[in-house]
């Protein structure tokens, strides 16, 4: 995986109490925390989707993040390229609901995102 220098391997607790391990990268970049999260390979590309809700709660909480300030970004990687997926929910207290997300298309968005999970790409950013 392009990505994996920057993920770290983290234990979390699937929706049915199981422990799992996905990729998990944090980083602060103008007043918001993104979070990162990359799926083992072999799972399914919905494996996060299911699991949504307990991940934001536990990463929120791992990494004691604001969820106003809290962005959650799914990599999902395929042969040919790589894409991004940002999870939205409404927050009652610490706990997530309603979880949704939304594939992100912008090309500007998409370029920025990825230069900060991309080494190789964000040293040429910060050398050119």
């Amino acid at each position: 995986m392009l990505l994996t220098p920057l993920f770290v391997d983290t234990p979390l607790n699937n929706r049915l109490g199981q422990s799992v391990r996905v990729g998990v990268y944090h980083l602060q970049h103008q007043g918001r925390d993104y979070v990162f999260v990359a799926a083992p390979t072999q799972q399914a590309s919905s494996f996060v989707g299911k699991n949504a809700e307990p991940f934001a709660f536990q990463l929120r909480e791992k990494l004691a993040l604001d969820a106003r300030r809290m962005e959650l970004i799914e990599v999902r990687e395929t042969l040919d390229d790589i894409h991004l997926f940002r999870w939205r929910f409404e927050w009652v207290g610490n706990s997530p609901l309603s979880a949704r997300s939304e594939e992100i298309t912008s090309p500007g968005l998409r370029a920025t995102l990825l230069a900060l999970i991309n080494v190789e790409q964000e040293a040429a950013v910060a050398n050119g």
